[in-house]
């Protein structure tokens, strides 16, 4: 039931949907010749929209998610969360370095009408072809979401007798993931398949960050609805 009810309910707050239902009013009010009412709700459907595109407001946002690599712990089995090909690569790139000897691929389908190929199926598909012996690879394809990948791959680890993981996840998804393991008793190394590089100083002003892209309205998403999740797992005592 979380699964579903969250999926809809950060689906409000993205910018993308607050944006478009206010310009989508903004022309309501417009028929109906309300022209204070038709500027204000355009005026603010086009400022969400514009705001959440551009690289100031995206650095806002992604900077206190990330968590840096930190590979000072010695691991026995490496967690890959399911997502893009990026953490499958991370993954079988620490295999290789030998920083644990199995890899658990987790990630069941987190789709909300139709149940496609489980993510993590599709992930021990991808290990394999890449190098990694099969028989050091274990698939966990139950979970629906974070929390379950750590209660399911919990199942596993307890069968391997391990505490210490080397996790593997996006930047913006690790901060979150982290914490669910930790609260599961387990000690982290943490290795971010992708880590946007943020300036400390802006030593100059650079026009060019105020450009609104496609690409930082999709990052500012990703950010919003990772709060969002902190919010709701710390609520319900799972982080």
């Amino acid at each position: 039931m979380y699964h579903y009810l969250s999926k809809i309910l950060v689906w409000g707050i993205y910018p993308l949907t607050l944006g478009m239902f206010l310009l989508l009013i903004s022309f309501l009010f417009e028929r109906k010749r309300d022209r204070k009412l038709f500027k204000l709700t355009f005026f603010f459907g086009f400022l969400i929209l514009y705001l959440f595109s551009i690289i100031p407001i995206t650095q806002i946002l992604v900077r206190p998610l990330q968590i840096t690599d930190s590979s000072e712990l010695e691991t026995d089995v490496i967690i890959i969360l399911g997502g893009d090909p990026a953490r499958s690569l991370t993954g079988i790139r620490l295999f290789k370095k030998g920083v644990a000897p199995i890899i658990i691929s987790a990630g069941g389908s987190g789709e909300l009408l139709q149940e496609k190929q489980k993510e993590s199926d599709r992930m021990t598909d991808f290990l394999v072809e890449f190098g990694v012996p099969k028989d050091r690879v274990i698939s966990e394809s139950q979970s629906k979401n974070t929390r379950e990948n750590a209660i399911f791959s919990k199942q596993i680890m307890d069968s391997l007798n391990v505490k210490n993981i080397a996790l593997v996840t996006s930047s913006l998804h690790m901060r979150r993931s982290k914490a669910v393991f930790k609260k599961l008793g387990y000690n982290t190394a943490t290795f971010n398949s992708k880590l946007f590089r943020i300036p400390k100083k802006q030593t100059r002003f650079d026009p060019f960050t105020l450009m609104p892209k496609v690409e930082n309205l999709s990052i500012s998403t990703q950010a919003i609805y990772e709060y969002f999740a902190l919010l709701l797992y710390k609520i319900l005592g799972w982080i």
